[in-house]
């Protein structure tokens, strides 16, 4: 797909989803704090995001490659003055077969469970840390490494006025699976920068950074830049964030060819005043 039928799709996707959404009631000005909750992955919101990502071009063919994350953030309390904030991520894919290059792969990813471990969370900053996972539950090998794997992890989110601003980190090393896979070795980093402004809406820039170490070079790092709008509102009593967001690769590997990538996100939030409580 070339880069002026990509602007066009995402003006069109752009134009449908402000319409749509400008038509939703607005939520209370009182909501800003159940906005930012939902945003600060250390807050005591239950939030079960859905990310749906178009990469395009993959491979360097027209087809975009579809993958779709579901990503809870489920804060559990252990005692008064600690939780932990659990986040396992299942990735769900639709692309094309790499194998072959023809025909398509759907299903799931490898689980990615993440453990945040947290003291009373600050008014203006939190920080987090505990460990990260993977485990082989793809459905198909090209879109799973086979590999049991696991590293440290952090989370660090800041809260100054309307801001919301931090990031993810870990690195995953494997130590089981597959002799027949290859090793892994890789680093995530998913930054996060929302800006909310007046009736719910917001600015937000959520992009997710990753290295291969196994690999030399600028070859080894995906970095995109971009970001996009989005609101708050509530159908009966549900609360449900919704955005869009555009991204430029700024560096990616030539065997994967994607430049561009629009995102679609989902978020179902639950605003509680406690978490879960584990009496231990």
């Amino acid at each position: 797909m070339s880069y002026k039928k990509q602007k066009i799709l995402f003006c069109m996707y752009l134009y449908i989803f402000l319409v749509n959404l400008y038509m939703l009631p607005a939520c209370r000005s009182s909501n800003l704090e159940i906005l930012k909750g939902s945003e600060n992955p250390l807050s005591n919101t239950i939030v079960l995001p859905f990310r749906d990502n178009l990469n395009f071009e993959f491979l360097g063919k027209p087809k975009p490659q579809d993958l779709l994350q579901i990503e809870p953030q489920l804060p559990i309390k252990l005692t008064e003055k600690i939780k932990v904030v659990v986040r396992p991520i299942l990735p769900v894919f639709y692309q094309i077969n790499t194998a072959t290059l023809k025909g398509h792969v759907f299903g799931l990813g490898d689980l990615n469970p993440q453990f945040y471990f947290s003291s009373t969370v600050q008014k203006t900053f939190s920080i987090g840390f505990g460990p990260a996972f993977a485990f082989p539950t793809a459905t198909n090998s090209q879109i799973g490494t086979g590999k049991v794997s696991a590293g440290p992890a952090i989370v660090f989110a800041a809260m100054p006025k309307n801001w919301v601003l931090g990031f993810y980190a870990n690195n995953l090393w494997s130590f089981a699976g597959s002799r027949n896979r290859p090793s892994v070795n890789v680093f995530n980093l998913s930054g996060f920068v929302y800006y909310n402004l007046s009736n719910d809406w917001f600015l937000a820039s959520t992009p997710g950074i990753a290295a291969n170490w196994k690999i030399s070079g600028s070859e080894q790092w995906i970095v995109p830049v971009g970001g996009g709008i989005g609101r708050l509102f509530k159908i009966n009593n549900q609360y449900i964030a919704a955005s869009i967001q555009y991204f430029y690769n700024a560096l990616v590997p030539s065997s994967i060819k994607t430049k561009w990538s629009l995102r679609f996100s989902l978020d179902f939030v639950f605003p509680e005043k406690d978490p879960f409580f584990l009496p231990f």
